[in-house]
């Protein structure tokens, strides 16, 4: 959509909304700053050396080597950034072999590394190729690890959350929003469109009626129950947010 035109001519600031079955019915939510993580999708080809299961010694199995680069990553994540400015890093798919009794020569990762700014993303993409590539040379295996970067880190302009809370609060009253106290390392496209203009997005609550938004099934869950009623709050609030700005209520 960008390299179609979208925002040709740059536009003074844009808004988002986004559901979520997790927040509370009606209510929308955001904060300034970061909102939600950078995504890379990581793979990493663990490379041994076949054999009899029987016979470990006169082969190089790549499923511990796999297995031990999953644990360190975790320990990684942990003790080699900062709390502060945090990093998530899931391997969330393995495969490897063919049969109870033989070794196979690749053992396959496929995973996710999640930041809330570039500097501990360039550290944490660093970091993943340098434990693996380590571990992998510790056990006479060899690793390829490849990297494909996507989307960066959602930050929000303040002034626009500002101006989305003076008019959530106008629309459904003081009970109609809430100021999120931390970013969520969730990650979204609409990042692309805060890196080449000013603005905002926030999240519409869309918890069932009578369930607790708390222990709703969430984004992505095949079970996820969404209240499609609060769609028209979404509807009155892009057009109330489009009035503000034109009406000269956000200051740049």
């Amino acid at each position: 959509m960008l390299e179609d035109g979208l925002l040709d001519p740059i536009p003074d600031a844009a808004f988002a909304l986004h559901i979520s079955p997790n927040m509370p019915r009606g209510v929308i939510a955001s904060r300034g700053g970061p909102l939600l993580a950078s995504s890379d999708k990581l793979r990493l080809k663990v490379l041994g050396k076949g054999g009899h299961a029987s016979m470990p010694q006169d082969a190089v199995d790549p499923i511990p080597v796999a297995c031990e680069i999953v644990m360190a990553l975790q320990a990684f994540a942990t003790r080699r950034i900062a709390v502060s400015d945090p990093a998530v890093i899931t391997i969330a798919r393995m495969e490897a072999g063919t049969t109870d009794n033989i070794i196979p020569e690749v053992a396959r990762l496929w995973g996710t590394m999640r930041t809330l700014s570039e500097r501990t993303r360039e550290t944490g993409l660093a970091g993943i190729r340098r434990v693996a590539e380590g571990i992998a040379a510790a056990h006479g295996a060899e690793v390829e690890v490849n990297i494909d970067r996507g989307f960066p880190v959602t930050v929000n302009d303040g002034r626009v959350v500002d101006l989305a809370e003076k008019t959530a609060r106008r629309l459904f009253g003081d009970e109609g929003w809430i100021r999120m106290t931390h970013p969520l390392m969730g990650a979204e496209d609409f990042s692309y469109v805060l890196q080449r203009t000013t603005g905002a997005m926030a999240f519409l609550g869309g918890a069932p009626e009578g369930g607790d938004f708390r222990t709703c099934c969430a984004l992505h869950s095949n079970r996820m129950v969404i209240d499609e009623a609060v769609m028209a709050r979404g509807i009155a609030m892009h057009c109330a947010m489009a009035e503000a700005m034109l009406g000269g209520e956000l200051e740049l």
